[in-house]
């Protein structure tokens, strides 16, 4: 037969904890990535959201002050220098009082706005003065192509800013301001002031390659954007109607843009109706969040496998006995068991370790009983075989035989033979250890009707027997002992004629077998001492013997009980049936 594993109980353990707890872990990890994805991605909305919300107050403080350093400018003028002593002046001869004034303005100005980088002034007589913080004042004439192109691009009173001014009196290129010089008496338009800002949108420009910014002033025209492609679009215009195309075209696309999982699109109005759009591209953020995610599964699987490594260990020393204990049982299939040998500890483990070391023990004590039982049977058995020849019976009957043929009475002796011939045929051609009650009932009789002979003169019996009994098996030379000890133990000594009585019956469901004589009687001392004796009767089968294997035929259904009466003895065997 082949062994099973007995690791299967270890597997088993191992996958019942680590089904469960991997799925526990799964679920675990699943919902803390998923809020720590969730919670990531609202860290990162929540930081584009602020960077973005600090650009635009920046924008909105320099675009502020750059509209509030012009406003200041012709505020100034018209409070220093009067129109109709301007206008008295056709180019660059401007007396020294009134240069003095304007310079006073200008560093006022300067002082004031300290981010201002260029002020130029044209008025519409052409002169031009320009001032900035690394040269003096100068002032020119011939600004009309200054003047014309700020009627080009349509300063108003307003104001208005401009990504270049392309007149030959204004070098490189920034971030213009430009607005309409009037009296602020009359309402006449007097010339134009042009502020330049070379960083006021510096921080649109962004480093960032996943961000794009694009800024729209309050007429919705594109200002300026870190996106090359837009600039260059808006740059290549050559009429207004074109810029405000390629303007109204960019605003609505970034209008309809929606924030996702690949783009996030903020939107943010500054300084008066203008508006800053940032659009970033997420797949860094989340390819960075992916590793991130992936790292941290990576550790937890990490963390998992130890733990299972620890249990499974834990598992395993609790299994050692067990194993032991399973082994030692299969070897225990070819031989006796024997105790396991092993440190028991204080659990059910130990608890099991212990009953099998108590059942081995007790399978020992019963199958040494067993083999000491079969031992007695055998021994019982060769005495039984012993009795069935009963060889003083025979010599003593042989002998009465021929004592009667010498006197003549061969009647008797011609009727001892055949019951002694009818005696042996039934003990010895048989050859079974049950009989039929009736045939029991009959050998019985025909081993009295020899000793009747024998001992006519000190004896007499009769035998009993209930109908209902004689069908039922028995172990054969049951009864002849019996009568055997109760003529030689009990009549015999009495020195007068006794008498024999078998009375078989069944009360219920017990059968009742008595053997009555009213000779000498036996004490229970004596009764036990007969049950003691460990060497055949020399006169028979002995006692002891019959009660030996009446208790190994019914075991504890069977008793064997000395009745003392007034006179003679009983002997009553019950049989539970």
């Amino acid at each position: 037969m082949k062994k099973k594993k007995s690791s299967s109980i270890v597997v088993r353990l191992r996958m019942a904890f680590l089904m469960p707890f991997a799925a526990f872990i799964l679920i675990v990890i699943s919902i803390l990535g998923f809020q720590y994805r969730k919670r990531a991605m609202n860290d990162i909305v929540s930081q584009l959201t602020y960077e973005n919300e600090i650009l635009a107050q920046a924008l909105e403080a320099r675009i502020t002050n750059t509209q509030s350093s012009v406003n200041s400018i012709i505020i100034n003028l018209n409070q220093t220098i009067p129109s109709c002593r301007l206008n008295h002046y056709k180019g660059p001869e401007i007396d020294a009082g009134m240069r003095k004034l304007i310079y006073q303005c200008m560093v006022n100005t300067f002082i004031t706005f300290y981010n201002t980088d260029q002020v130029i002034v044209v008025w519409n007589n052409g002169v031009t003065w320009y001032e900035n913080w690394t040269e003096n004042y100068s002032m020119q004439s011939g600004g009309e192509e200054l003047l014309r192109e700020m009627e080009e691009q349509g300063v108003d009173n307003s104001g208005k800013w401009l990504r270049k001014v392309s007149s030959s009196k204004i070098a490189g290129e920034g971030s213009y301001f430009a607005k309409r010089y009037v009296d602020i008496a009359t309402g006449k338009q007097l010339g134009y002031v042009i502020l330049k800002e070379t960083d006021v949108f510096a921080g649109v420009h962004s480093e960032n390659a996943d961000r794009s910014i694009y800024l729209f002033d309050s007429y919705g025209r594109l200002i300026e954007s870190s996106n090359v492609q837009a600039i260059s679009e808006r740059d290549s215009c050559k009429t207004k109607e074109e810029e405000a195309e390629v303007s109204n075209r960019w605003r609505k696309q970034l209008e309809g843009m929606e924030s996702n999982h690949r783009q996030q699109i903020n939107q943010l109005k500054i300084a008066r109706q203008w508006r800053l759009f940032s659009v970033t591209d997420m797949s860094s953020a989340m390819e960075d969040l992916n590793h991130s995610i992936i790292r941290i599964l990576l550790a937890t699987l990490i963390v998992l496998i130890m733990m299972y490594m620890i249990v499974c260990r834990i598992i395993d020393q609790i299994i050692h006995p067990i194993r032991e204990l399973s082994d030692h049982m299969q070897n225990a299939q070819e031989q006796l068991p024997e105790p396991l040998q092993m440190l028991v500890k204080d659990d059910e483990v130990g608890i099991l370790i212990t009953r099998f070391n108590e059942m081995a023990n007790r399978n020992g004590q019963l199958i040494h009983m067993l083999l000491e039982e079969k031992k007695q049977q055998e021994r019982l058995k060769f005495s039984l075989l012993q009795s069935q020849i009963k060889p003083h019976f025979l010599y003593n009957t042989l002998d009465t035989i021929y004592c009667l043929v010498l006197m003549g009475r061969m009647e008797e002796g011609s009727r001892m033979t055949k019951l002694l011939s009818d005696y042996y045929r039934h003990v010895l051609s048989k050859g079974m250890d049950w009989v039929l009650l009736s045939e029991e009932v009959q050998q019985t009789e025909k081993y009295l009707q020899i000793q009747l002979i024998r001992y006519r003169d000190i004896m007499d019996f009769e035998i009993l027997v209930d109908e209902n009994v004689e069908n039922i098996k028995i172990p054969k030379l049951t009864l002849q002992p019996l009568v055997e000890n109760a003529i030689y133990h009990g009549i015999k000594p009495l020195g007068r004629k006794g008498h024999l009585t078998v009375h078989i019956s069944q009360k219920e469901r017990t059968l009742q077998i008595r053997v009555m004589d009213d000779g000498v009687g036996m004490s229970p001392d004596e009764f036990e001492e007969s049950m003691q004796q460990e060497h055949r009767s020399e006169e028979g089968f002995g006692l002891r013997n019959v009660v030996d294997r009446l208790r190994i035929y019914y075991e504890t259904r069977c008793t064997v009980k000395l009745e003392r009466c007034e006179q003679g003895t009983t002997m009553l065997i019950e049989i539970k049936i």
